[in-house]
C-alpha cells in the first residue's frame, strides 16, 4: 500500500511539473520523476498477445516493471488524444476479461498499473 501512495504522489508531481506545455512530457521526464522519488522502473518487453500493451489511438506504450507488476506509460500529443486513447482501450476491451488494474491520467499521459504479477 505504501508503494501505491508513493505512486500517486509521483503522478501528482508529474502533473505539476508538466502543467505548462502538455506535449513536452516525455518518457524520459516521467522516468526521471520516478527516479527522484527513488522508484526505479525496470524496462520490459510487452507481450503482443496482452490486452495491456496494445496500441491505443495509434500510440504504443513503454512497458516497465514496478514491484513485480506491469506499469505502462502512454505519451500522447495532447489531452484530447489521451482521452481518445482511453476510449479506444474501453472499446477494445469491452468484451474481454481483464485482470485488475489501476488507470491514471495526467495531462497528455496515460498510465496503467496492472496488479497481476509478471511471470
Amino acid at each position: 500500500m505504501k508503494r501505491f501512495t508513493i505512486l500517486l504522489m509521483v503522478l501528482v508531481s508529474l502533473l505539476t511539473a508538466c502543467h505548462s506545455i502538455e506535449s513536452d512530457a516525455s518518457v524520459n521526464q516521467v522516468l526521471s520523476t520516478f527516479k527522484k522519488q527513488k522508484i526505479i522502473l525496470k524496462e520490459i518487453k510487452s507481450s503482443k498477445k496482452s490486452i495491456f500493451g496494445m496500441k491505443l489511438n495509434g500510440v504504443k506504450p513503454s512497458s516497465y516493471e514496478l514491484d513485480g507488476k506491469k506499469f505502462l506509460i502512454y505519451i500522447f500529443q495532447s489531452s484530447k488524444e489521451r482521452e481518445e486513447g482511453v476510449d479506444d482501450f474501453y472499446k477494445k476491451t469491452e468484451n474481454s476479461n481483464t485482470v485488475s488494474y489501476k488507470k491514471y491520467e495526467v495531462k497528455n499521459m496515460l498510465f496503467f498499473y496492472i496488479f497481476e504479477s509478471i511471470s
